[in-house]
């Protein structure tokens, strides 16, 4: 079951990381795409430049590629699990690969949203560094278990050369 979710996790995100940033960029090559302020007839439209198109078009991507990323590590995960062999050794390189792409995701979404808050006045609040703790105790999480593989890797070798 778990295989199954990761795989449709990690094909919908791979679709998504193509579809969407093009989506977004043809938007731009097609149509003028614009921002609204205001209601009625005090709205002002502006015509969103080259510049936002590419900074979404490419934040979409590396946010969904990331994503897919994750979850084709956790399908080679699963699949040692299915053989029987979750202490791989590969499975430590793995998980701390996760960790990694986990924490730059993160990063990336907090810069994203501090950078929109300081330049498009209104769009959103900045956030806090309150907003990375949890992330933070994910990442630290990911890595102490890839440690408990490593250990669960070296006794097994161990066990092996035991007659």
């Amino acid at each position: 079951m778990a295989g199954t979710a990761c795989t449709v996790a990690f094909w919908v995100l791979t679709v998504g990381a193509i579809l969407i940033p093009s989506a977004v960029v043809a938007l731009k090559v097609f149509g003028t795409p614009v921002v609204t302020a205001g209601t009625g007839e005090e709205a002002i439209v502006i015509p969103l430049p080259w510049a936002y198109v590419l900074l979404v078009a490419v934040a979409a991507f590396a946010y969904l590629a990331t994503s897919a990323l994750i979850f084709r590590l956790l399908l080679r995960i699963v699949a040692t699990l299915r053989v029987g062999d979750p202490f791989h050794p590969l499975n430590v390189r793995r998980l701390h690969q996760i960790g990694a792409a986990f924490a730059s995701v993160t990063l990336g979404v907090w810069v994203g949203q501090f950078l929109v808050a300081r330049f498009v006045r209104g769009a959103m609040a900045a956030p806090s560094l309150f907003d990375l703790i949890t992330p933070s105790f994910a990442v630290v999480i990911i890595v102490v278990i890839a440690e408990v593989f490593r250990e669960g890797a070296r006794l097994r070798r161990e066990s092996e050369l035991t007659i």
